[in-house]
């Protein structure tokens, strides 16, 4: 088994719209307008984690809907600073905050906090955001992309020595809460996957865009 040092951005990035995209096409829509808008990425290369930062910030998220949620980190700028230093966002489009390591955890990372952006995009332009969505509904949106994108990379990249860790799978060593939300994607994901690229989408937007209890 190869090894590898370092995976650049832009690789990443093309790595995960190819997942998409032959997944299915309208997500590699979804996936470079976002990965293309430098106004979007809050994306900084460290060889080294520094501050393991992994977030997106939806769009018109405010510090009342973050104390809400109970998320609230007072010091946020001391610990994330200086790349990283608001939790809320007042734009009108979601924002991803990642420290890339390039590794392939980073590319499986990346894909995730994409997923988030992508179910906030499609949630908008269908009149709705996260604040119609529980915290857990949220992630399993985004794990439903992660799911896509790891399984691509698996495959794509199975020359080198990639462990379940690696590929944000190793859910022993997630919450209770996380390992739930991660298997609650696995089930639109599998189905999706019985099905032709050209038949995916309603599955899809179904696991991005509807309530977790509305899902056939």
């Amino acid at each position: 088994m190869k090894q590898i040092d370092y995976i650049p951005l832009e690789m990443a990035k093309g790595l995960i719209v190819q997942a998409l995209g032959e997944f299915e096409p309208e997500l590699r829509v979804l996936a470079e307008k976002i990965l293309s808008d430098e106004n979007r990425l809050n994306v900084v290369e460290e060889m080294q984690p520094k501050t393991n930062m992994m977030a997106c910030r939806p769009a018109g998220v405010s510090i009342e809907d973050i104390k809400a949620g109970e998320m609230l980190i007072p010091d946020f700028k001391d610990r994330f600073g200086p790349h990283f230093t608001r939790q809320d966002n007042p734009h009108d489009f979601a924002i991803i905050d990642l420290e890339y390591h390039g590794s392939p955890s980073s590319i499986i990372w990346l894909a995730h906090e994409l997923g988030h952006a992508i179910a906030d995009d499609l949630q908008r332009s269908n009149g709705r955001s996260f604040r119609n969505f529980s915290q857990s509904e949220l992630e399993n949106q985004a794990y439903f992309i992660q799911h896509i994108v790891s399984r691509y990379v698996r495959e794509k990249l199975g020359e080198l020595e990639l462990t379940d860790d690696d590929l944000g799978e190793d859910i022993l060593k997630m919450s209770w809460d996380r390992a739930q939300q991660f298997q609650n994607a696995k089930v639109p994901f599998e189905k999706a996957l019985k099905l032709a690229a050209e038949s995916r989408i309603p599955v899809v937007v179904a696991a991005l865009d509807q309530r977790t209890a509305d899902i056939a």
